[in-house]
């Protein structure tokens, strides 16, 4: 696998799990979550495009 492959995974995964934090009502902690998944998603793809 890519590294941009398994970096995609890893911050779905991570924003998985602020999904399920930000619905047990920890908020402080699932919003980093949240915005740690999403920048983990966005270096995917800028890691897939720079491999194409």
């Amino acid at each position: 696998m890519k590294a941009g492959n398994i970096l995609l995974i890893i911050g779905l995964i991570v924003v998985a799990a602020g999904v399920v934090l930000s619905a047990k009502q920890i908020e402080p902690y699932a919003d980093y979550v949240l915005v740690v998944g999403a920048v983990l998603v966005v270096l995917s793809g800028s890691l897939r495009m720079r491999n194409k």
